[in-house]
């Protein structure tokens, strides 16, 4: 599969040919600018391929019905817009009177929003957006990013995807987070973007992207003992999960964030 934009130059994605098991997790990193949120939206039926395919268990993805393919996908995305609803209908994407309120709780909590749920008085019917609603809350980013989580979790499809899902949150706290990623994706299959390699170490699998294309693909470990630019990107940002880090080792660290972002790839996929 390969994919280029509208009136571009060159594609984005070369000729990429990656397999996703059932139930496996894996991590998508690389450079800025190397396909990251483009390949995971091919993925979830955003885009369509310029050429070749994307099969769901050897069905080529256009022959389903748009509807039923969207239904495979949970994905949180790196920009996160709310409307006036309340927390439970935010969460359930539905009507109130189609909202499963006991779930929509559990997900929020699942997803670290107890102790904010705890602190409403409303609780999970409590109203967004204070300057439509009196009585209306608003979340920082870092709990709209738990929010759209929250709502992945409701709509329990098959492939999780997230994509920086934690970007609003530090190193540390965002690491803890994907720990907890554990739990959440049990018997499904996932995808993660993440900038912050160490965040990504609990993966079954990790595709380092360069230039359109899968450069270096393994476990954590296995691409740390190759000693290839996965390791060497690794060994620039490891200060930033040690306490009293050293701060010359934290402004490489963080000059390597500038300059790094997760990516995607391209070619035949299948899931």
């Amino acid at each position: 599969m390969s994919f280029r934009y509208e009136g571009a130059e060159e594609d984005t994605l070369h000729d990429i040919c990656l397999t996703i098991h059932r139930g496996e997790r894996v991590a998508l990193v690389g450079l800025n600018g190397a396909g990251k949120t483009t390949l995971v939206k091919l993925l979830c039926g955003l885009y369509r391929p310029t050429s070749g395919e994307i099969r769901i268990n050897k069905t080529a993805s256009n022959r389903f019905r748009r509807k039923d393919y969207y239904r495979l996908f949970s994905a949180v995305f790196q920009k996160v817009n709310t409307a006036f609803f309340t927390l439970a209908e935010t969460v359930s994407g539905k009507a109130p009177e189609q909202t499963d309120l006991a779930l929509a709780e559990q997900c929020m909590r699942r997803a670290g929003l107890g102790e904010k749920l705890d602190s409403l008085s409303q609780g999970i019917l409590s109203k967004l957006d204070k300057q439509v609603n009196e009585n209306g809350i608003e979340l920082s980013g870092g709990e709209l990013q738990k929010l759209m989580l929250a709502r992945a979790l409701y709509k329990d499809a098959p492939v999780l995807v997230l994509d920086e899902p934690t970007a609003a949150l530090d190193p540390i706290a965002e690491s803890r987070i994907y720990e907890q990623y554990k739990d959440m994706t049990k018997g499904k299959s996932s995808l993660f973007i993440s900038h912050r390699l160490a965040s990504t170490r609990f993966c079954d699998r990790i595709l380092y992207l360069k230039d359109g294309k899968i450069a270096e693909e393994g476990s954590h470990d296995s691409l740390i003992a190759a000693g290839g630019e996965y390791a060497e990107l690794y060994e620039l940002q490891s200060c930033w999960y040690q306490d009293g880090a050293n701060p010359q080792a934290s402004e490489r660290g963080q000059a390597s964030e500038r300059g790094f972002a997760s990516a995607g790839g391209s070619g035949e996929a299948m899931i």
